[in-house]
């Protein structure tokens, strides 16, 4: 067998493979959107089967012979080089962890999420501590399988973002942490007149104009489609099926429109990634969570939050609420949407302490995983750090802990990637305004060029390129803080000047 040959067999693996996880994703938006409570245990053993099913096909010994055949490929494309890598990739897994494992966790994640669910709306910890237990020991059980010459939680860090270690971040945290600390000095306890955020908006009228804004951003709504959910998320069931959900559920409008806008912004990077060049493979999807998180983050934030974005939607969105914004000028609303207040619940942090509630996930998980922190005794440690990172304990155990589904779901490993989507999205704004005049853009209200450059540089390529490659691609050098830093300097200094 040739390499062309065995590259051609590779291929229908792999499509094989994403047919699963389209199937799985499927499942997973009913779960998320419609599925009622006493179906859980019924959609737990489906999803265990396609697990079962997506780790036949991945550990398929035939994948072994055909990767021999392809060992030196320096004269094969980028593209299938790297369907080559994350076949490789895939293939190891599959072939280290037990079957019986991966549908276990999968069953196990799938009870946990419902009891999750039960435990936020009452804040019953000791109820769901045991399945949560459960949950984390089979993902330490899976990371053993993998580990190697790494620790635990380098291993569990690689899956979500390669090349990233504990070491790296802690750097890049510190010194995002510090940064933070310099802006809150001077924003926090400014008063900030935001009562007309607070008032009754019509959710019918919220979500036309998010619609709005969704299509001028370039969402594809040939391909696309929103749906409600009580965590926003974004998931793709197909090339031209990608889904996001928002929610209706904060008594603040701008959190509904600026999920809607964090959402898009992962929508657009799955419709780009999605292409001639990588349909039906795993490369279509984005470098890594970390940089899918800085472009739901850069429109969300970065762009979302702008006042020359606001230039053009102000005037929209006054005329599509007089009433709630009577009286309310230009400055007081951008002020408004800019309010600095550390707050309990990540998701409806303002941009400046968002990330530090990402750094004190990440060294709870590095406590939990290096066995300084037991799962009993995380309720507690999560309130202590909140005072340490954030200032404040949280109000109850629901805006603490229980607040976030995804470890739960076995995410661990996971959240780094937000605040490390701030530092991508930093140094990626910065080269932007080097080619695009993005301000001029933003105040004429067209969305479209931002977006054929972000499909461009990033989006196009789907996983074809390592973050370390990717980033350094588009910008000319490697991921730094010093973007973030200098980013949310110049931001806040001029709109609290």
């Amino acid at each position: 067998m040739n390499k062309k040959q065995a590259f051609k067999e590779l291929e229908e693996i792999n499509k094989k493979e994403v047919l699963v996880s389209h199937i799985a994703a499927v499942l997973e938006w009913d779960s998320e959107t419609v599925m009622k409570e006493k179906a859980s245990e019924a959609r737990g053993e489906q999803m265990s089967y396609l697990s079962l099913k997506e780790h036949e096909i991945t550990s398929n010994p035939k994948i072994g012979e055909l990767l021999s055949v392809l060992e030196n490929v320096d004269e094969m494309s980028d593209r299938d080089k790297a369907i080559i890598r994350f076949q490789k990739k895939d293939f190891k897994q599959a072939t280290k962890i037990p079957a019986e494992l991966e549908g276990k966790l999968a069953e196990e994640t799938n009870r946990c999420q419902t009891k999750w669910y039960e435990a936020r709306k009452t804040g019953d910890w000791k109820s769901f501590e045991p399945y949560f237990e459960k949950v984390f020991e089979l993902v330490k059980e899976k990371g053993e399988c993998l580990k190697e010459d790494k620790s635990l939680y380098n291993t569990l860090l690689d899956n979500f973002e390669e090349g990233m270690t504990e070491e790296k971040i802690t750097k890049l945290f510190d010194n995002m942490e510090k940064s933070i600390h310099e802006v809150m000095d001077f924003t926090v306890g400014i008063p900030v007149k935001d009562d007309f955020l607070y008032k009754k908006y019509s959710n019918e009228k919220k979500e036309a104009f998010a619609k709005i804004i969704l299509k001028d951003m370039g969402f594809d709504f040939d391909r696309g489609t929103t749906g409600i959910a009580v965590h926003p998320f974004t998931i793709s069931l197909g090339r031209d099926d990608i889904r996001i959900t928002s929610r209706f559920t904060d008594s603040n409008v701008a959190d509904c429109l600026f999920s809607y806008i964090h959402e898009g912004g992962h929508a657009l990077y799955e419709m780009g990634a999605s292409n001639e060049q990588t349909y039906n493979t795993t490369l279509a999807n984005g470098a890594s969570m970390g940089f899918h998180e800085s472009q739901s983050r850069l429109w969300e934030n970065v762009i979302g939050h702008s006042p020359a974005f606001w230039t053009h939607y102000f005037p929209i969105f006054k005329d599509m609420f007089p009433e709630q914004l009577k009286g309310v000028s230009f400055d007081q609303f951008i002020k408004a949407l800019n309010k600095v207040k550390p707050t309990d619940i990540r998701v409806n942090a303002d941009e400046v302490t968002y990330s530090l509630h990402i750094i004190l996930r990440f060294r709870l998980e590095s406590e939990l995983f290096s066995g300084n922190l037991k799962i009993k005794d995380l309720p507690e440690a999560w309130n202590e750090m909140s005072k340490k990172v954030i200032g404040k304990a949280p109000d109850s155990i629901k805006t603490g802990v229980l607040q976030d589904v995804h470890w739960p779901a076995g995410l661990f490993g996971y959240f780094p990637s937000y605040a490390i989507g701030n530092l991508y999205n930093s140094q990626i704004i910065y080269d932007m305004n080097k080619e695009l005049p993005v301000n001029c853009l933003l105040k004429a209200g067209k969305l479209e060029p931002i977006h054929a450059y972000l499909n461009n540089k990033i989006y196009k390529y789907g996983m074809i390129y390592t973050p370390e490659q990717l980033i350094k691609k588009v910008t000319g050098s490697s991921l730094s803080e010093k973007y973030f830093d200098a980013y949310l300097k110049e931001r806040y200094s001029e709109l609290y000047k």
